[in-house]
């Protein structure tokens, strides 16, 4: 009895697996069309009546959200496979945990909302907190310690949307990078977030306790607290990246616009601390200095926006170590500001140089190894002593080669599966099957096999391919360049150009040696077809067959009567 209700969950077990399946998509990014008959649903989750609910299916909809997705490009980075995908799916289904997978749909959008919200709070709360925006007044605050309190709803707005973020990192699960591991138990996920160095900032400055004071004064010192935010920079940067890279734009441009914004929020906190630092020592002394560059500038009687620039004046000479006379500071907080921002310009600086130096030399590295490996030729050269017209030969062969970015062509092919070989080949040759009117009329699987089978080779000028007389044990296909056909006794009959074929006769008849000689007048890339693949592959074909023998019979008439012509006019010679 146990053995048969054994036997028949695996056989149901194994029967909805079969449907799972066809939700995996293809290489390519299409669904797979699964013909199987499959049952169930690749949630995992128990089928809703036909008669439920709104609420029902809401409640469904949101919990499917929260598993693990296989389209989410960290699913596969993390487990590499689509079967692990699937069981982790299954495992938290049947475990009935709350917890949201950090790999799920729901975290997806969740992560381009926030991505939106982060830019919004790091922007603005140093705003509100230094120049006390909302609260624009002629007289200044510097000026004025008491007054009646007014409430941003904007602030108010960003705070709860702040404390949401709290809750839902309570519920969410958390990776491990370095194991390639996702913890989902909710007490280890308290613990981690509460240890972490976010925690402390994010309920700080997400609660709204200057809403629930009166005092001006203690609003702004209160308010001061969002410049903790600034840790969050690094989190709306991997928001930012990995939105990106769901949506698969992995441009130059788009990497460029995020740094850049990046960039700006730096420039932009250090201008909101320029304006901060007078504030908090005018709320710890509850005096105004004189000496102040604030108090010297007139600064608080001047609108937001004059305000703003003078500090980002200060703040880009800071950060750029540009002395300005503007810039000189009395007093020691101020000083301090300007140390701090000294020193952050430096090392900033020098941080942004070693990134470009870096992006730069990454672009050129394949074309310092080709210069390098030319050394290397030149000295190997040198060695052997080989002439000059060989050596000059020799470099225009690896010129045309490489192309000036030297590579590992065996080493990368070697590490590739045959279907993709194919792939990449057919793809490398699609200029030359579109030339070559043979190949357009092979099938798509004779096609395969033979672009599979291409041997690429590379001949200089003067370069003899074929020698009439030799034996012929392939054919070849001209990608590229410009090849002259002569006759055994030295007559010129043609030129073949991109595109064409030639040492077909000696396949199509059998025992029949090469009956001219094939020479390369420039640079040419030809591409080699053995024996072998050419009669499986062709002489299934009779129709194909049928037209290449045409062809070379064609071409073997033309050589012999420039042989013929060129005997008689000899014989004539003679007598």
């Amino acid at each position: 009895m146990d053995k048969h209700q054994g036997g028949a969950n695996k056989k149901q077990f194994l029967h909805i697996n079969m449907g799972f399946f066809r939700r995996l998509r293809t290489a390519e990014g299409e669904n797979h069309k699964c013909h199987l008959k499959h049952v169930g649903s690749a949630s995992f989750l128990p089928a809703l009546p036909k008669d439920a609910s709104f609420l029902q299916k809401f409640k469904r909809k949101l919990k499917k959200s929260t598993l693990i997705s296989e389209f989410n490009p960290q699913s596969l980075e993390y487990f590499r496979s689509k079967a692990e995908i699937f069981r982790i799916k299954r495992d938290h289904v049947q475990s009935q945990s709350w917890i949201i997978h950090p790999f799920s749909d729901f975290r997806s959008y969740y992560e381009m909302w926030m991505s939106v919200i982060w830019f919004l709070v790091i922007f603005c709360m140093p705003i509100e907190a230094a120049f006390d925006l909302f609260h624009h007044h002629a007289d200044s605050i510097l000026r004025t310690k008491y007054r009646t309190v007014q409430h941003n709803p904007f602030s108010l707005i960003l705070r709860l949307i702040c404390m949401t973020d709290i809750i839902i990192t309570f519920c969410t699960g958390y990776t491990i990078e370095k194991r390639r591991k996702v913890v989902m138990r909710p007490l280890k996920i308290v613990k981690h977030y509460i240890l972490s160095i976010y925690f402390i900032p994010d309920v700080l400055c997400s609660l709204p306790l200057d809403f629930f004071v009166n005092s001006h004064s203690t609003q702004r010192i209160l308010g001061f607290l969002g410049f903790l935010r600034i840790i969050r920079i690094l989190t709306l940067h991997t928001y930012t990246s990995r939105t990106l890279e769901i949506f698969k734009i992995r441009s130059i441009a788009s990497r460029a616009i995020r740094n850049c914004v990046i960039n700006l929020l730096v420039f932009h906190w250090f201008a909101c601390f320029q304006y901060m630092i007078p504030q908090v020592r005018f709320f710890a002394y509850g005096e105004v200095v004189a000496e102040s560059w604030v108090e010297r500038t007139d600064l608080p009687d001047l609108n937001f926006i004059s305000q703003y620039i003078i500090c980002v004046y200060r703040a880009a000479g800071g950060l750029f170590c540009i002395h300005f006379e503007q810039m000189q500071v009395e007093i020691w907080e101020e000083r301090l500001i300007a140390i701090i921002t000294f020193i952050f310009g430096k090392v900033y600086m020098f941080f942004l140089t070693v990134v470009i130096l870096n992006r730069l030399l990454r672009q050129r590295c394949l074309e310092v190894k080709y210069y390098e490996t030319i050394s290397q030729v030149q000295a190997y050269m040198s060695q052997k002593q080989l002439p000059l017209p060989m050596q000059i030969r020799l470099l225009q062969f690896y010129d045309y080669k490489y192309n000036k970015k030297f590579f590992q062509e065996r080493s990368i092919i070697s590490l590739l599966s045959d279907k993709l070989k194919g792939e990449i080949n057919l793809n490398v040759c699609s200029k030359l099957v579109q030339n070559v009117s043979m190949l357009g009329h092979l099938p798509q699987a004779y096609l395969e096999q033979v672009v599979v089978n291409l041997k690429p080779e590379i001949y200089l000028a003067n370069d003899i391919i074929i020698k009439a007389g030799s034996v012929g044990d392939c054919m070849y296909f001209l990608a590229s360049g410009t090849v002259g056909v002569w006759t055994p006794s030295g007559k010129e009959v043609c030129h073949l150009q991109d595109g064409a074929y030639f040492g077909e006769i000696s396949l199509v008849f059998k025992d029949k040696r090469r009956t001219a000689n094939i020479i390369a007048l420039e640079i040419c890339e030809v591409y080699k077809l053995d024996r072998k693949i050419f009669r499986n592959t062709f002489k299934a074909s009779s129709q194909l067959f049928n037209m290449l023998e045409e062809v070379a019979n064609e071409r073997l008439e033309i050589t012999q009567m420039f042989e013929d012509v060129h005997a008689k006019t000899f014989m004539e010679i003679q007598h």
